[in-house]
Order: C-alpha cells, then structure tokens, then sequence
C-alpha cells in the first residue's frame, strides 16, 4: 500500500470541510497572525474575521483552479492546526506555496514536516522544476524558515505593503528542483 503524499509522522494534510470554518476563524484571528494570514487577498489582514468569513474563505478554496488548500491535521487527536495553499495557476513548473501554523502550534516541528511533505510531492511527483514562496520583510521567522529548506531570496516588491503606518518590501524566495536534489543527497 502507497502512502498519501500528504502524510508525515506526526500530520498529515487533507481537504477542508465545511465543519472547519469555526476552527479556520479561531486560529486565524490570533493577533500574533496579523499580516500573515495566508488567505485570499480579498479578505482584512489585520481585522478580525466572522465565522460567515471563514466558511467563505472555505468555499473559495474550494472553487480555485490549479491549486489546493490543505489543513494540517495531527495524526494523534484529529486537531486541525493550521493550512497549507499551493497555487501553479500561470505554470505548473513554478508553483507557490504558503504554510501557516496556527501560534500554539508553532516552533514544535510540524512547518518543518509540513514543509518536507510539500518539497518532496511537488519535486517527487510532479513537473516543478521551481517551488516559490514569499513574506514580508519584516516577517523574519519566515525567512529563516526559508533559508533553513534551502530557499533563496530571489528578488522584492518595493513598498508591498503597509504596516504600523511604514511601508515594507515583499520578499520572494525559491528553491529549485537540482538545489532540493542536492540537499536530499546530503542528507
């Protein structure tokens, strides 16, 4: 029997379900998460979100195209802990991801396993010659994330955003497939 790509030790991945809506709302309107939500652009980025918001968040994802959002779900007690969004809409040699764990669960190790799960299907399983990312400058948790997998920033978007009335650029990052082969040689 062939494991599900989306299945690590201690999580595995899976579609979300209208009953996650108040789940998605909770974890999302964590004042640590401000900013950086990774949700559909349409919807506030710091202002609180309704439950009738999360269920469309839900059912938006649902309907995209060249794309899947995913929750993260421990695999001991079924506790959605966060999501996952890959998005290869213009090419699907290039596709972008983004991974949020929701606070209480973060810096415990399931980004990681997150994160090794996405690198593996994307350059195991499908043509991705290159896996994306960004974050805002300021988010410096993330972009030593990055670097820990082997992203490299490769470029920003100059005065992206606003936060606490300054601008802050938007950093993109990649890794691509000879990059992960090599580190999952090295290992």
């Amino acid at each position: 029997m062939t494991l599900s790509p989306f299945h690590g030790e201690r999580i595995y991945l899976r579609a979300f379900e209208p009953d996650d809506a108040p789940i998605l709302k909770r974890y999302l309107n964590r004042p640590a998460l401000i900013g950086r939500r990774c949700i559909p652009w349409r919807f506030p980025a710091e202002l609180p979100l309704s439950l009738k918001q999360a269920q469309t968040i839900i059912e938006h994802w649902a309907e995209g195209k060249n794309q899947f959002h995913l929750a993260v779900v421990l695999a001991r007690d079924e506790k959605r802990i966060g999501h996952v969004n890959a998005d290869w809409g213009w090419d699907a040699h290039c596709p972008e991801i983004e991974i949020l764990i929701a606070p209480n669960y973060q810096r415990q190790g399931y980004g990681s396993e997150v994160m090794q799960l996405l690198l593996d299907y994307f350059f195991e399983r499908t043509p991705a010659h290159n896996l994306g990312s960004g974050m805002a400058e300021w988010n410096q948790a993330a972009r030593k994330f990055a670097q820990k997998f082997g992203f490299t920033e490769t470029g920003k978007m100059r005065r992206a955003g606003l936060r606490a009335g300054a601008y802050f650029d938007w950093i993109g990052v990649d890794i691509l497939r000879p990059e992960w082969l090599a580190q999952k040689g090295a290992a």
